[in-house]
């Protein structure tokens, strides 16, 4: 029968997409049914029985892959059943006589009339009071009645409710439904017409309540799917707007299907990218492989998921070990693509410089896989926006308070930090992996961002006590829906190892296995479903080495000693534990070098192309290839950013007193690679003198007072705030006289982090020390409460509380205050508004930095006078609304330069002051 509006079903007559008027024409709208339908479709493609992800997540949940796949269809069909509220209906009036009428007195997004998210929630409680209570499940094709299956439908379609990035529920809503008795009829009806049909195949293990504890675990990831299929499916130049009613079984064959498979396969969702074969390290490398490369490259091979811990020293090709066994998961089909975590922003881009060179080879034949950087816009791929998803027109806003899917995908898909996680290869920091646990809106498009990908996680040891449990939960959670992940660390406390192994085995449903204290180093363990090893590996001969340690007590001395290096023709770096410390220091450099242009500043306080600027220049001067002439009389002064992943070698290397561990990384970019007298590259043994660590730190006392350290590193005090650890290791390199890797590398990290160190600290320090400790502890129980509880499902009862995804520090890293991101702007002649840096691609991106959020409100307000020209900016760069943006080129306190980056300005310093 050929439907018209005189003779189509009521729930036609409701709009589910509309596009606002415009001067040439009128509100145009997609009707609720067909959006709903488009939405569906997609889900129908995503969770395909053939595709990995639909097997994985089917096989642990006990189901058939098509039995999946028909219960996540039928749920996205009826995900936005809440939009049949009048409310919702009201917020539109789009150009067709034939829909039900809008009422302007309905307060939407209310207690009485809900979000049309919860408002499906409140739907489906009086579906269950009503009409499924009356006529049984079986209206739905279930035969099913019991409370179990009530159970399972509630947390079932929950999940697709919560399609707006968070989890919504009916609440204690008194009204039988959101809307008016012909919503209420026109919602049950569309239901029941699309179960009549689509057949969803419900599971005979409803009534088993352990079986649907576990079901709600995994809804997780299916709210995930459910988010990303609205969002495709909402895709106007996908699925164009329908207004005029159709046999819905026949739009979703003509209509639906074949259009939601034309934009995953344009989008690259369809057919998975094929791995080439691992030829082995010494053909893809080019060189020869070192004991842990060839620990990776002979490994027996298991089936499944499984977890890598490879600990070995700076310099022992830990990354391209990670890489051999990546590629080999995807060889075996374990894996499709891969997600670099790193510590910082600094590490990031190193690490992309490395991936980048390698990763196409990872796939057969001419495919091109995405690859995009979570940091240093300058390095995006320029295809990869449109690669994955294009920018979407605009819908009708919903309200104030909620936002339409193409707004969401739109803001989603502006920040490139989020885009690394749905590349087929990322890289970034560790904190978007983290988020993934964390009551943040649209967390769950992380989750299964790293689903079918492996998860490594570069310097794992960086991680704090409240990073490192939340990384705990992300490996439950990966390893949940079938993820490989692999940690790589120079100097991991056994403790923090046996944690973390211990969470993966959780979330493969094993009885976690203790892992063994060996004294071996290096070692590399793997975790399957079937077994725990840990083998003990040799390391290569240029790596062995003694690394002697001296102290210097003022920093008079270290400048002296700087000063004297680059006099010879040498260079050497200075790694400072706080910015405003190194920008004393380089001032002070500058005026006592021989030459001030060789003296070199790097922090975090750069705008992105300041940093990657500073990074390549670095990289140039001090790097593997550098020769004497590029390297002579160049001083670097640092913070933490160069003490991980980047390739730099020093003649000379003096550091401010910091934890062993980090002292450990600090010390291997000292001589860390062989070269002659001058400074030169050479295949021979080094022919400089032996390496020598200074550290800056105070005079060693067997019974030091609770002031040694903050008395004389005020600034190293407040950074590494358990002066114990610090004590500790001092006594210990005094002890040993230096570094010995990797013979003394456990005994070096334990004296300090193992579980007898604490009885070694003085009473002096005692104090400290346990307020730490306390400290810490505190840090994993906030971790412990802020993470999502799994076990809930994807519910509101899974937290106490969602946030909106602003910033990402105020979750993933548990500082005193969070940071702020700024991003700096000028004007031209013109008064137009531009970003401080001029590129031709991601100039705001590279315009911004990262400050605790005391030092943001230094800055000065935005001008008044300019608040409109700021609001006109930020419509057209949605980004930029979560960005305090600060007009650089304005007098205060604080100024910019490419030299010093963001700074201070002496009183004595200011313009107006020089001027009175």
């Amino acid at each position: 029968m050929v439907l018209t509006w005189n003779n189509a079903p009521a729930y036609f007559r409701y709009w589910g997409k509309a596009k606002p008027a415009t001067d040439s024409e009128g509100t145009s709208c997609h009707l609720l049914p067909f959006h709903s339908l488009d939405v569906a479709a997609v889900g129908y493609h995503l969770l395909a029985p053939h595709t990995v992800r639909c097997q994985e997540l089917a096989a642990s949940m006990s189901l058939k892959p098509e039995q999946l796949q028909s219960l996540f269809v039928f749920s996205l069909a009826v995900h936005d059943l809440g939009k049949f509220a009048r409310a919702f209906q009201s917020l539109a009036e789009p150009e067709l006589p034939e829909l039900v009428a809008p009422d302007s007195s309905l307060a939407y997004g209310t207690a009485e009339w809900p979000h049309h998210s919860e408002a499906g929630a409140v739907f489906l409680k009086a579906f269950l009071k009503s009409e499924l209570k009356h006529h049984g499940l079986q209206v739905w094709g279930w035969p099913e009645t019991s409370n179990g299956a009530k159970d399972f439908l509630r947390v079932m379609l929950g999940m697709a409710f919560g399609h707006h990035g968070k989890p919504v529920d009916a609440g204690s809503n008194k009204r039988p439904s959101p809307g008016f008795p012909e919503d209420h009829q026109a919602a049950w009806e569309y239901a029941c017409e699309v179960a009549s049909w689509l057949r969803p195949q419900w599971p005979e293990q409803a009534q088993d309540k352990d079986w649907l504890k576990h079901f709600k675990t995994m809804t997780w990831h299916l709210a995930g799917f459910a988010v990303l299929a609205d969002w495709l499916g909402s895709d106007q130049s996908a699925f164009p707007y329908q207004s005029s009613p159709q046999a819905l079984d026949d739009y979703w064959q003509t209509r639906a299907l074949p259009q939601a498979e034309q934009a995953l396969t344009r989008l690259g969702f369809g057919k998975p990218l094929t791995a080439s074969f691992f030829p082995g390290v010494r053909s893809f490398f080019g060189f020869e492989p070192t004991p842990l490369q060839q620990w990776a490259q002979d490994l027996a091979w298991q089936p499944g998921p499984q977890l890598f811990v490879l600990e070995d020293v700076t310099g022992a090709g830990k990354t391209e070990a990670a890489m051999v066994l990546v590629h080999r998961l995807l060889e075996h089909r374990q894996a499709q693509g891969v997600y670099f975590g790193l510590p910082t922003m600094a590490t990031s881009n190193a690490m992309y410089g490395r991936v980048a060179n390698t990763y196409r080879r990872w796939f057969a034949g001419e495919q091109v896989p995405n690859l995009v950087l979570a940091h240093g816009a300058r390095h995006l791929n320029p295809g990869f926006v449109q690669s994955v998803i294009a920018e979407q027109r605009r819908d009708h806003a919903y309200g104030d308070e909620e936002q339409t899917a193409s707004a969401a995908c739109n803001q989603w898909f502006a920040d490139s930090r989020k885009k690394a996680l749905l590349a087929d290869v990322g890289v970034g920091t560790v904190d978007q992996a983290l988020m993934a646990v964390l009551p943040f809106k649209h967390q769950t498009l992380r989750l299964i961002g790293l689903a079918n990908k492996v998860l490594v996680v570069d310097e794992v040891h960086a991680c704090d006590d409240y990073m490192a449990r939340l990384l705990e939960e992300v490996l439950r959670a990966h390893a949940q829906q079938g993820g490989s992940a692999i940690l790589l660390t120079a100097t991991l406390p056994h403790a923090m190892k046996r944690s973390l192994v211990a969470a993966y085995q959780r979330g493969r449903g094993l009885n976690a296995e203790t892992v063994k204290e060996l004294a071996a180093f290096p070692l590399a363990t793997r975790v399957t479903d079937q077994s725990l090893e840990q083998t003990p590996l040799a390391t290569r001969d240029s790596v062995i080495r003694r690394v002697e340690v001296e102290t210097f007590n003022e920093a008079e001395a270290v400048i002296d000693h700087l000063v004297g290096t680059a006099e010879r023709g040498q260079c050497g770096c200075w790694i400072r534990n706080t910015v405003d410390d190194a920008i004393a220091a380089y001032q002070t450099l500058r005026e006592r070098a021989p030459d001030p242009s060789k003296v070199m500043l790097f922090h975090s306080r750069f705008v992105m192309a300041d940093r990657q600027a500073i990074e390549q220049a670095a990289l140039e001067r001090f790097g593997k290839t550098s020769t004497a002439e590029s390297r002579a009389g160049w001083i670097l002064v640092s913070t933490q950013v160069v003490e991980q992943s980047l390739d730099l070698d020093f003649d000379q290397m003096i550091s401010d007193l910091a934890p062993m561990d980090l002292l450990i990384q600090r010390a291997g970019r000292l001589h860390r690679h062989r070269r002659d007298a001058l400074g030169n590259p050479i295949d021979t043994d080094d022919q400089r003198q032996p390496p020598v660590l200074h550290l800056l730190a105070p005079s060693y006392d067997d019974q030091p007072g609770p002031d040694w350290l903050s008395a004389h590193l005020p600034g190293s005090g407040a950074v590494y705030r358990d002066h114990g650890q610090l004590w500790l290791t001092l006594k210990t390199l005094r002890d040993e006289g230096g570094i010995d890797m990797p013979g003394r590398a456990r005994h070096l990290i334990e004296s300090v982090f193992g579980d007898d160190a604490e009885a070694q600290i003085p009473e002096g320090l005692q104090q400290r020390h346990l307020d730490q400790e306390g400290e810490r502890s505190s840090h994993r129980a906030m971790a412990g409460f802020n993470r999502l509880d799994m076990e809930q499902g994807y519910s509101v009862k899974a937290s106490h509380g969602w946030m909106d995804d602003v910033n990402i520090d105020i979750g993933t890293r548990l500082n005193e205050e969070p940071s702020i991101t700024v991003t700096l702007v000028r004007q031209d002649e013109g008064g137009m508004l531009k970003p401080w840096v001029e590129a031709e691609q991601f100039a705001w991106e590279l315009s911004q930095l990262q400050v605790r959020e005391s030092l943001a409100r230094r800055l000065p307000e935005w001008p008044q006078a300019l608040a409109a020209e700021r609001d006109s900016l930020t419509e057209r760069y949605p980004g930029l609304k979560f960005s305090r943006l600060w007009l650089a080129e304005e007098e205060s306190s604080m100024d910019y330069s490419q030299e010093m980056g963001l700074h201070r300005v002496p009183r004595i310093g200011r313009k107006d002051e020089n001027n009175a």
